[in-house]
């Protein structure tokens, strides 16, 4: 994420350490089987793209996913960083993508092998004895509806 972290060379196996900077999002809630996760996704980023375009602010970064629940019911955050302000809405929540130390890897490939990732981060931090002081997110920072395989970076904050 380059407003978030130094830029670094994209790989598929390795997990680094960065230091981010705090930013504020606006986010949408969603609920709902894994079935229905493309829907929910498309659904939030909408709303949250037209939060931020209608309050004349300015995306400062791709859309991202935090997730709180994992099973066959998914509870996450989804939405994008932006600087200006947006207001709140019933749809529409801003939040803080918080700042510090954390532990990060990338996929590139389909979002159905995306859990690899997640796992190699999640023995990499475990192998240090790192801890994650909050939920992890995805950033897409390129969709499958781009040339190429689509590239998604995996953030988990530590204290």
């Amino acid at each position: 994420m380059t407003d978030l972290a130094e830029p670094r060379p994209i790989a598929t196996d390795d997990v680094t350490l960065v230091d981010l900077k705090p930013q504020q999002a606006a986010i949408a809630w969603i609920s709902g089987p894994v079935g229905d996760l493309a829907r929910l996704m498309g659904g939030a980023f909408e709303a949250t793209s037209r939060a931020i375009t209608s309050a004349g602010a300015a995306f400062a970064g791709p859309p991202f996913a935090r997730y709180t629940g994992f099973g066959e019911v998914i509870e996450a955050e989804l939405g994008f960083p932006f600087t200006g302000e947006v207001l709140a809405t019933d749809d529409v929540r801003v939040v803080a993508l918080p700042g510090g130390r954390a532990a990060t890897t990338r996929h590139i490939g389909p979002y159905d092998e995306i859990a690899k990732a997640w796992e190699r981060g999640t023995i990499w931090m475990k192998e240090r004895g790192l801890v994650p002081s909050g939920p992890a997110w995805e950033c897409y920072l390129t969709g499958p509806e781009e040339p190429g395989p689509p590239v998604t970076e995996i953030f988990w904050p530590l204290d």
